[in-house]
C-alpha cells in the first residue's frame, strides 16, 4: 500500500543564496521561508553558507533581491549571490521515500509504508510518511529528541505529554507508544495536521494521539491543561518566543524536550526560558544540532527562579557553597546503534547555589 497520495507533480522553482556570516544566513532564510513552501540552510565553509528554496513560483523580483541583501548586510554579513532555476517535474514524494531506508534510534524503529520487512524484535515500531511535514527521524534535531524521550522514560514516568509543532507526528507517536498515554499533538499548519492524522492512522494510536491545529500553546485544549512532559522541535526563534507559554502549561518538575536548533543558538533559547523559571538539566549534541532538555523546578524544592537543582539521581549530600560542576559524556554509538553512525555528545550541567542539605533517608528530591 502506498504512502499518503499525493497530487501530480507540477514544476517547481529552485532559488540559491550564498551567504556569508551565520546571523545573516538566519535573516535570508527568514524571507525565503515567507516567500517558499521549503526552506534549507548549511553551512559550505566556515562563516558561509547555502541557503535554498523551493518556491511553487517564480519569486526572485528585483524587489526581493534587494531585501534579502539588506537583510543580510543589516544582519552584519553579505549576500554574497543569489539566482533562480525552475525545475522539471518529478515525483517528489516517491523518490523521497526510495531514498528513506528505515532507522534506528535507541529502541525506536522508524520506517516508511514502502518498506515491506518486519519490525525488529523489541524495538518500536513508527511508520511515517512525510509528504508536506518535517519529522522522519532522520534530521539530527528528530533523532536526539527521540533520544532524550527514551532517556527520560527510564528515569521517571509521564502522563500527559505535549508536542508542539508536531510535523508528521513522529514525536507524539513515540511518546505514545513509549509511554503507554494519550498524548496531544498541535501543529500550526494545517498540512502537518493531515499527515500527522494519517500517520497516526497508521501507527494503531488514533485512540491515544490528538491532533489539533493551533498556534504554539494558544490552542483551546493546550492552554487550560498541565501537562509533565513537552516535546517541540520547531526553529531557535520560535522556541524563544513561546518560553513564557511554555513556563504556563509545563507542571512543577516537568521537563521540555527543546529542539531544531543550532548550538550557537542555545543561548538564544535558553536565556528567556531561564527567565521564566526553566532550566537547563542537560543537552544531547548531534552534528552540531542541540536538544534540549530543560525541567521546572517545583516550587517545595526551595530553588530560586533561574537556578538549578540537580534531581536525586545525580546529588547525595552536601555540596560546597558556590559549586559548579560540569560534567561531559561523549558516547560512541557507532556499534549498540550502527544505524546513528555519528557520535553523540551528552552534557549535564549542575549548577549549585548551595549548600544544598543532606537528604534525609527515603527520600527524594523531585524529579
Amino acid at each position: 500500500m502506498s504512502g499518503v497520495r499525493s497530487p501530480p507533480p507540477d514544476p517547481v522553482w529552485h532559488v540559491v543564496a550564498r551567504v556569508r556570516g551565520p546571523e545573516a544566513a538566519s535573516a535570508v532564510f527568514a524571507l525565503l521561508d515567507e516567500a517558499a513552501d521549503a526552506v534549507s540552510a548549511f553551512e559550505t565553509a566556515p562563516q558561509e553558507w547555502r541557503v535554498e528554496a523551493y518556491p511553487e513560483s517564480s519569486v526572485l523580483i528585483p524587489a526581493l533581491a534587494a531585501r534579502l541583501a539588506l537583510a543580510a548586510a543589516a544582519a552584519g554579513g553579505t549576500l554574497v549571490e543569489i539566482g533562480e532555476e525552475k525545475l522539471p517535474a518529478r515525483d517528489w514524494l516517491a523518490e523521497n521515500q526510495l531514498a528513506f531506508p528505515p532507522l534506528r534510534v535507541g529502541r525506536f524503529f522508524v520506517y516508511g509504508s514502502h518498506y515491506r520487512d518486519r519490525v525488529p524484535a523489541g524495538a518500536i515500531g513508527i511508520q511515517v510518511d512525510a509528504a508536506t511535514a518535517f519529522g522522519t527521524g532522520e534530521h539530527p534535531s528528530t533523532r536526539g529528541c527521540l533520544m532524550a524521550l527514551e532517556s527520560l522514560a527510564r528515569r521517571r514516568r509521564f502522563r500527559h505529554p505535549l508536542d508542539i509543532g508536531t510535523g508528521t507526528g513522529i514525536l507524539a507517536i513515540a511518546a505514545a507508544k513509549l509511554l503507554r498515554c494519550k498524548v496531544l499533538a498541535s501543529d500550526i499548519d494545517r498540512g502537518a495536521v493531515r499527515v500527522a492524522c494519517h500517520n497516526r492512522v497508521r501507527n494503531g494510536v488514533v485512540g491515544f494521539v490528538r491532533v489539533r491545529r493551533a498556534p504554539g500553546y494558544r490552542g483551546q485544549g493546550t492552554r487550560k491543561s498541565c501537562y509533565d512532559l513537552v516535546l517541540s522541535n520547531i526553529l531557535a526563534r520560535p522556541l524563544a518566543q513561546l518560553a513564557r507559554d511554555l513556563a504556563k502549561v509545563l507542571a512543577p518538575g516537568g521537563r521540555a524536550v527543546l529542539s531544531g536548533l543550532l548550538c550557537r543558538q542555545e543561548p538564544t533559547v535558553l536565556a528567556p526560558h531561564r527567565g521564566c523559571g526553566i532550566v537547563l538539566e542537560r543537552r544531547l549534541i548531534i552534528d552540531g544540532w542541540s536538544t534540549l532538555i530543560l525541567w521546572k523546578p517545583a516550587r517545595s524544592d526551595g530553588s530560586r527562579r533561574g537556578d538549578f537543582a540537580p534531581s536525586a539521581d545525580r546529588h547525595r549530600g552536601r555540596r560546597p557553597r558556590g559549586h559548579v560542576r560540569t560534567v561531559a559524556e561523549v558516547a560512541d554509538l557507532g556499534t549498540p546503534n550502527a544505524d546513528i553512525g555519528k557520535r553523540v555528545v551528552v552534557e549535564r550541567h549542575q549548577l549549585g547555589i548551595g549548600p544544598f542539605p543532606a537528604l534525609p533517608i527515603g527520600k527524594r528530591l523531585p524529579g
